[in-house]
């Protein structure tokens, strides 16, 4: 869609990739793209160039993001956000981050079971919400979180707190989220509660990448929006990061559970 534009189907990818997931490395785009490496370098190294993206080191690995004081930014990130909302469902998965990692080694069952058990003892939480668009959520809030496990399988979240949307104004609120395991599926189930047990919202299912690293299967379509998430974490917190993006919406947003 964007090729014309900018002159190369790679280029196009490459962009969007990063939109979507902030960063890559040049591994992560030959799997999705399916294309030599040093193409992609190639293509990497002019927008570099144009300083419309960067590159930094973390450990022996070279990562690329868009970069952050790019003046076009904001026109790009729309233009791209536009492009990406008008993509078939199936396409739209092919810019899952999740996608290309997740089948590519079998964690052992005792990361998904180290991690079921660090569930257990969350008893609050801090969310941070950040959009890009003009008319987008930002805001923070905080909160305790009563867990309670129905079966061994269930752990169902209780959070009540409050969230600041501007400095001089408190909004209450309660959200009731249930957790499911699925060992023989490698998975956990996330949902929403919020019409009851018998009518949940489903939001993902997560899976470890890493040994600390747990990451939706695919990406959640809720009517125009797509939602991924990732979750980092060890034993001082557990970090659920959503990325949201539809027609009205380019966010982020991240729950820290400690």
């Amino acid at each position: 869609m964007l090729e014309g534009l900018c002159g190369s189907k790679n280029i196009q990818k490459i962009l969007l990739f990063l939109f979507v997931n902030n960063k890559c490395y040049g591994a992560q785009l030959q799997r999705l793209l399916k294309t030599p490496l040093t193409s992609l370098q190639n293509a990497l190294a002019r927008l570099e160039k144009g300083k419309i993206v960067i590159s930094y080191c973390e450990g022996k690995t070279k990562l690329y993001q868009l970069n952050p004081t790019y003046p076009l930014l904001s026109e790009l990130e729309q233009l791209l956000k536009k492009t990406y909302t008008l993509l078939s469902p199936q396409d739209k998965k092919l810019y899952s981050l999740v996608q290309q990692e997740i089948f590519e080694g079998r964690f052992e069952a005792s990361i998904l079971l180290s991690f079921w058990e660090r569930l257990k003892s969350v008893k609050q939480f801090i969310r941070i919400a950040k959009s890009k668009d003009e008319n987008g959520w930002n805001g923070k809030g905080k909160g305790a979180v009563l867990v309670s496990n129905p079966t061994d399988n269930v752990l169902i979240f209780h959070e009540r707190g409050s969230w600041q949307v501007k400095l001089d104004k408190d909004i209450s609120f309660s959200n009731i989220f249930r957790w499911t395991l699925d060992q023989s599926a490698g998975v956990i189930s996330l949902e929403h509660l919020r019409f009851g047990p018998d009518q949940p919202v489903f939001l993902f299912h997560l899976t470890p990448t890493g040994n600390h690293l747990l990451a939706s299967v695919d990406s959640h379509l809720c009517e125009e929006d797509v939602y991924l998430a990732t979750i980092p974490w060890d034993q001082h917190s557990i970090r659920l990061n959503w990325r949201i993006i539809g027609p009205k919406k380019n966010e982020d947003m991240e729950y820290c559970y400690t």
